[in-house]
């Protein structure tokens, strides 16, 4: 059934609202909004498109996965619906759909070299190095200033045992990281990933100072949080804390955290491998 002018122009007018919202924080208020947009004109891609965006910010990722489907049917030629939906599929674990989206996303717009890094990181993931690597690169080359490829880049060296090429990225993480803390006060995700960059370089005792900090200020307004295309969970945070407090070798520190990480996700698959190690 065609939608009436009367109800597009009012879907267009609770898409502004949606996005006036998300601007303020308001994020219950902004899926509200679209959420009516997307009721009264069911055609309305980019509505949709932000739709998805929120409930992805919200944890909601199924759900999202949906809106950014129904997106890219109505428009298929929008790069960025199935930019988002590739990230949303990587998400959750389905590397070989968000491959496809984040391929088609790049045949359509071959200069958003954001996409090389996602890509790279769905290679990652998929344990193909090389691959990973040379999306990586890519991005890079493209965009020195791109954290989530250069700490991605890290972690693929780290897989391939290139301990120094992993060390000299992550530094380059830290001080992206350290330049902005200090100029944001409270800032959790920063706190969060100059301590996963310490981990990673083995130095737990600097990994525990920021990864408590991370966890300290967090609020119980987010769950999910993304700086840099990256993205990570507040059980997460408490993981990757116990993680490196048991490398430390303080095992009691480290149950705490990991059982407050095991209270938000009891059933994940990395936290109960941990559990056995600890108990």
């Amino acid at each position: 059934m065609p939608v009436s002018l009367e109800d597009r122009d009012l879907a267009n007018q609770h898409f502004d609202r949606g996005l006036s919202f998300d601007m303020r924080g308001r994020l219950a208020e902004a899926i509200s909004e679209m959420e009516k947009a997307v009721h009264l004109d069911p055609e309305f891609a980019e509505a949709f498109n932000k739709l998805g965006d929120y409930l992805l910010k919200k944890g909601q990722v199924k759900r999202a996965i949906e809106m950014f489907k129904r997106s890219c049917d109505l428009k298929p030629e929008i790069e960025n619906s199935h930019f988002d939906l590739g990230c949303a599929y990587a998400q959750v674990g389905r590397f070989s759909e968000a491959l496809y989206e984040l391929q088609k996303a790049l045949s359509i717009d071959p200069k958003h070299y954001e996409i090389y890094g996602k890509i790279g990181y769905v290679y990652l993931e998929m344990s193909m190095y090389g691959e990973a690597i040379e999306n990586l690169k890519r991005a890079l080359v493209k965009d020195a200033s791109d954290i989530m490829a250069r700490f991605m880049l890290g972690l693929a060296f780290l897989k391939l045992g290139q301990g120094n090429e992993a060390q000299q990225q992550f530094e380059k993480v830290i001080e992206h990281y350290s330049n902005l803390i200090r100029r944001k006060d409270r800032y959790a995700e920063g706190h969060y990933f100059i301590g996963r960059s310490y981990h990673y370089m083995q130095q737990y005792d600097k990994a525990v100072e920021y990864l408590a900090k991370a966890v300290e200020y967090d609020t119980e307004a987010i769950d999910f949080h993304y700086s840099f295309g990256m993205f990570y969970s507040d059980a997460d945070a408490f993981f990757a804390l116990a993680e490196s407090q048991a490398a430390l070798g303080d095992r009691q520190a480290a149950r705490l955290s990991l059982d407050q990480a095991l209270r938000l996700d009891p059933h994940n698959e990395r936290f109960l491998a941990l559990q056995k190690t600890l108990y």
